[in-house]
Order: C-alpha cells, then structure tokens, then sequence
C-alpha cells in the first residue's frame, strides 16, 4: 500500500528498495523502518522546498545538503553547561569507571568533555525528532503511522 505526504505518493517499489539499508530481525519491521525513513525524507524534502534551500527537482546530493540546512536552521540544540555535566556525572557515576574491577569512577574533569558531546547529541536528537513530529502534525499522511513509530 503506498504513503502519502501531502500529494507525493511514496511507492512500494521505492518502500521495498530502501529496505536494503534498514537490517531487521523481520521483513515486516526493516519494511516499516524504510517507509518512516522515506517518510521522514519527504516531510523534510517538502519543508526545504517550502523554505526556499531547494528546488523541487533537487538531485540526491543537493537534497542532503538542504535538508541539512534546514535542520540547523530550525534545532536548537545548546551546549550543556558544566553544571549540567556534574550533575549527569554524579547520577550516572557508575558508568565512569575505568573497567569492571576498578573500584574508583574516572574523575569529573576526564570525562567533561566526552559527557558534553553526549549531552549535546541527545538533545539535537530529540529537537530533531520533535521537528519532525511537528511537521508531520502540519501534513496529510496517508498509508502510515509516522507518530506511532518514532
């Protein structure tokens, strides 16, 4: 059955190609991760369009590079603050220990750094989901529950 985002259709064939990019233990969960990342693609593809990155007809290359424009422009992801990474480090100050037997966790100051590219990824990450989700509430999706698999 084919997905619609607003008036693009997204094929079965186009389904079934991007399959090979999404192992899975099952074909019906690599065919669902395809179709939410062809989704995903066109929800972004309309929106950079919409906002002037690309044209329409952009090629493949052009298309990464505008949606990556339009996820700088529109995620806001600050730096995590030291404050933020001591506190991250003192609830999770199991995770810091050199290997299984060491009994003394790594000290705050070696692992800052490492603590705050986490804490960065996982907020760009969830400002990037939360992106999508929005403009997946603005657009017509037919053939798939893009909400339910995120």
């Amino acid at each position: 059955m084919p997905i619609y985002v607003n008036k693009t259709e997204i094929t079965d064939e186009q389904v079934f190609n991007e399959m090979q990019f999404h192992p899975a233990s099952s074909r019906v969960e690599a065919r669902d991760d395809a179709a939410k990342a062809l989704l995903i693609r066109e929800l972004l593809r309309q929106e950079a369009v919409s906002e002037g990155l690309i044209p329409e007809e952009a090629e493949e290359e052009a298309l990464d590079q505008g949606i990556m424009q339009l996820i700088e422009n529109q995620v806001m992801a600050p730096a995590a603050t030291e404050d933020v990474c001591r506190r991250y480090y003192d609830q999770n100050i199991e995770r810091f220990s050199v290997n299984e037997s060491a009994s003394l966790p790594l000290e705050f100051s070696q692992v800052e750094e490492k603590i705050q590219d986490y804490l960065h990824t996982r907020s760009l990450r969830q400002g990037i989901q939360s992106y999508i989700l929005d403009l997946a509430g603005n657009a017509k999706i037919a053939g798939f529950d893009l909400t339910a698999s995120l």
